[in-house]
């Protein structure tokens, strides 16, 4: 083999004859396993530059570089009280401060799971759309209840008595 104007070595074999030259092949092995600037050569044959940087100048501890993760198991626990609160305060809405505290305490476990980007993102989103309906009908029954006066709830007594003597 010989070296060329440009510094690469040249093969004469199969070209030989009809006079072409062929380089040899930039991308094959090459001494010690690779590049050899600064650095060191890993097992693969790469070489990495010193100061914790790839040769394309990427941080050798990047995400790239890590193996993939396990999916993660577990942790939809706040999710799933979450949602289980959302449900029984929009069922026992009627039950007034005792269900007021368990949607509040459905949005908060909700939000600190979609905050924390958790699993159990849908689990999450039904406990909050939920306890939001039973805080509303919550203080739609406390209007309605707060609306009402002594002398109103004597007429509906009155107007039931008449009834049932009616019948």
């Amino acid at each position: 083999m010989e070296n060329n104007e440009n510094g690469f070595q040249n093969e004469t074999g199969t070209g030989a004859d009809n006079g072409n030259v062929q380089p040899n092949d930039p991308f094959g092995a090459v001494e010690n396993g690779g590049f050899t600037q600064s650095g060191a050569t890993n097992n693969n044959g790469w070489t990495q530059a010193s100061g914790g940087y790839t040769m394309n100048g990427q941080p050798v501890n990047n995400m790239y570089n890590q193996p993939p993760q396990p999916p993660q198991q577990g942790g939809q626990g706040m999710a799933i009280a979450g949602m289980v609160l959302g449900i029984v305060s929009l069922v026992c809405c009627c039950l007034g401060w005792i269900a007021a505290v368990m949607a509040i305490t459905s949005l908060v476990l909700s939000i600190i799971t979609l905050v924390q980007h958790k699993p159990g993102k849908g689990m999450a989103i039904c406990g909050i759309v939920c306890a939001a309906i039973s805080l509303v009908l919550i203080i739609i029954l406390y209007a309605i209840a707060g609306s009402v006066t002594p002398s109103d709830l004597q007429d509906l007594q009155r107007t039931l008595e008449e009834l049932e003597n009616m019948q």
